[in-house]
């Protein structure tokens, strides 16, 4: 349980980085996260990955919890990532946009309370990173709580 205003970190494998993208276009998997055996007593064989989830669903969950000053950072640069950026990044920036655009004026999925999260699923940190690092604080304050002295 975090304290209020106390701090918590989440790393997972980034599943938006251009390797992961590709794989998933390709393969139907996320980078780390493969077909699963059935019919055995593990239920994984992930490496110990077990469920893939993008920074929108992290922060989302962590902004409904009532944290704040939600941020992303990576671990470091994915190599494999860097050759593929210059071939990738014009059909992601130029389809991203135009889901964008639908994500705004016609779905009206997107909106104040979740641009800022949405707008990062493309960035270059995101889709370089190997690994995505979410912090977050809680609140000193929160909504029926008294503040302690």
């Amino acid at each position: 349980m975090t304290k209020p205003g106390g701090w918590i970190l989440f790393s997972t494998p980034n599943i938006l980085n251009l390797r992961s993208r590709l794989r998933y276009l390709s393969f139907g998997f996320a980078n780390l996260f493969g077909p699963l055996p059935v019919g055995r007593k593990e239920r994984f064989s992930t490496v110990g990955h077990i469920t893939p989830i993008s920074f929108f669903y992290l922060a989302h969950a962590l902004a409904e919890s009532g944290f704040e000053d939600i941020d992303l950072s990576i671990d470091k640069v994915q190599k494999s990532s860097l050759w593929k950026l210059p071939l990738f990044y014009p059909a992601i920036a130029l389809f991203g946009s135009m889901e964008w655009r639908c994500g705004v004026r016609k779905y009206r999925t997107i909106d104040p309370s979740n641009r800022r999260y949405v707008a990062v699923q493309n960035h270059l940190r995101v889709l370089l990173g190997r690994t995505i690092i979410v912090s977050a604080r809680k609140p000193d304050n929160l909504p029926g709580r008294a503040r302690s002295t």
